[in-house]
Order: C-alpha cells, then sequence, then structure tokens
C-alpha cells in the first residue's frame, strides 16, 4: 500500500471513528459540535446524520479502496472547512471554529492524498 492510500485512509478511518462516537456516544458529538439534541428524535438524529451517514461512505471506501469514495469525502471534508471558515467571518469567530476549519480541511486533506502521487 502506497503512503498517500495509507493517508487516504487514516482520513476515512478518522471519518469512521466520528461515526462511531455518535452512535454510541451521540451526547459527545453534541459536546463536540455545539448542538444540543431535543428528545429521542434528536438523538435519533445524532446518530444517523453524525453516525450512520459516516460509517456508511467511511466502511464503503474501507472495503472498496475506491478512489471516487476517497474523493467524495474528502470534497465533503473540504467543503464543510470552507463554509466553516467563512462563518467566521459572519457571526461565529471562535477558538473552537478556526480549530474546526483546521480538523476538517485536515481529514479533508488525508482523504484526497491518494490523488496527489
Amino acid at each position: 500500500m502506497s503512503i498517500s492510500l495509507l493517508l487516504s485512509n487514516v482520513g476515512v478511518l478518522i471519518s469512521l471513528t466520528l461515526g462511531l462516537i455518535a452512535l454510541f456516544r451521540p451526547q459527545l458529538i453534541q459536546a463536540f459540535v455545539s448542538v444540543q439534541a431535543i428528545g429521542k428524535e434528536g438523538q435519533s438524529e445524532i446518530r444517523a446524520t453524525y453516525g450512520g451517514f459516516f460509517i456508511g461512505i467511511s466502511l464503503y471506501a474501507i472495503a472498496t479502496q475506491s478512489n471516487d469514495a476517497f474523493i467524495v469525502i474528502g470534497i465533503g471534508w473540504v467543503t464543510a472547512s470552507f463554509i466553516r471558515f467563512l462563518s467566521l467571518f459572519n457571526d461565529a469567530f471562535t477558538q473552537k471554529n478556526i480549530g474546526g476549519v483546521i480538523f476538517e480541511l485536515l481529514i479533508g486533506l488525508l482523504c484526497l492524498a491518494n490523488l496527489i502521487t
């Protein structure tokens, strides 16, 4: 396995880990992303959106080792980073959001590493 493919897998494994945390410990994800689930439906939303979605796309990328899957996940993370960056200039300029920009960008770049070489 090339180093670039290994890095792409690391990015996807981080995504998978976040999804598993959301599935089994939704309260941690709520604190991490500063959202609050209201009622059972809110807990279900955290598990489904942050858990199920991340787990599903990550497992697909790991199982298939598809460059297209790595690209989709990487572009998703980079886009999230860009949108969060824009929000810094709107009303959300905080250290936590600056960290979020960097965190999301790094995961995205890891996922896209296999494209570089």
